[in-house]
């Protein structure tokens, strides 16, 4: 939702820096439809009728902050998680190749998956396996 959608929705302006914790609450509020969400917020929040603002809570304002940086820690930590993915990935494929072991290979294509793990044995200059010769076969047709 835009920062004009909500106004339009509550019938009220909201400061840009407000409409940014806003926004953190609506993400935050799962699957709010936006007229229910801006309903919501509207009965929440104070309104400033000499500049026709709508201004949020304190209490709103902490939430919304703490959802942000939540989100951006969430964030982090999926691409640290799915770095951490690709490595083991790699690790089990090397592993694969060279006790010729299907074991390995497997949970490497559960992990990353198996166009990951096809892409990782070219880039390693491994043998492909016939897993591999056939998923390069449905792909490129």
């Amino acid at each position: 939702m835009t920062q004009k959608e909500f106004e339009e929705r509550t019938r009220r302006l909201i400061t840009a820096e407000d409409y940014h914790l806003v926004e953190n609450l609506y993400m935050a509020a799962g699957n709010m439809g936006k007229d229910e969400f801006c309903k919501e917020m509207r009965a929440m929040c104070a309104y400033d009728g000499a500049n026709d603002h709508i201004e949020l809570r304190q209490c709103l304002k902490e939430i919304g902050r703490r959802v942000g940086g939540m989100d951006v820690e969430l964030s982090f930590l999926k691409k640290a998680v799915k770095k951490e993915q690709e490595e083991l990935a790699e690790f089990l494929i090397g592993k694969a190749s060279a006790y010729n072991d299907t074991d390995f290979y497997s949970k490497a294509v559960k992990l990353v998956g198996q166009k990951q793990v096809t892409l990782c044995k070219i880039r390693m200059g491994l043998p492909l396996w016939s897993e591999d010769m056939q998923y390069i076969n449905d792909n490129l047709k």
